[in-house]
């Protein structure tokens, strides 16, 4: 049952005269995850950011506030300095979260089919942030 109208496989004139059928299945055949792009693209995704966080750290002053002092009298750090601390200390949870962004891509691309790469890069990065910041939240508290 469907409108006959609005089939355009039967058109006079038209080359391909397969059925609409068949063109989906063969499409479908076609299509493959690319995991080794999946897993780029989820790398990507984490790089980027990360590119821009170190230009604008680069961007900060190396020389510490001028009357800025600690609990403990000492001088405060220069902000270039403490930004890039800042950053050193972060890597374990951005590891964390580029390993679950790049195992929830192994699963996205198995799960679905028809997404670019792409897209399942940019799905895995923000569930595996998303992951690793519930992860380390719930650490947070139990120390």
């Amino acid at each position: 049952m469907g409108y006959p109208e609005w089939d355009r496989s039967r058109e006079p004139g038209r080359r391909d005269h397969a059925p609409r059928s068949v063109r989906r299945q063969d499409e479908e055949e076609d299509e493959s995850t690319d995991y080794a792009g999946a897993f780029i693209a989820t790398g990507c995704w984490y790089v980027v950011p990360l590119i821009g966080y170190v230009i604008w750290a680069a961007t900060l002053s190396s020389e510490p506030r001028p009357g800025c002092v600690d609990a403990f009298g000492a001088q405060c750090p220069a902000p270039r300095s403490e930004a890039f601390t800042n950053l050193l200390d972060g890597v374990p949870q951005i590891a964390l979260a580029l390993a679950l962004g790049i195992t929830v891509a192994m699963f996205l691309g198995w799960a679905t089919s028809g997404w670019r790469a792409w897209t399942i890069g940019f799905a895995s990065a923000v569930l595996g942030a998303g992951m690793s910041t519930v992860i380390f939240a719930v650490l947070a508290t139990q120390f």
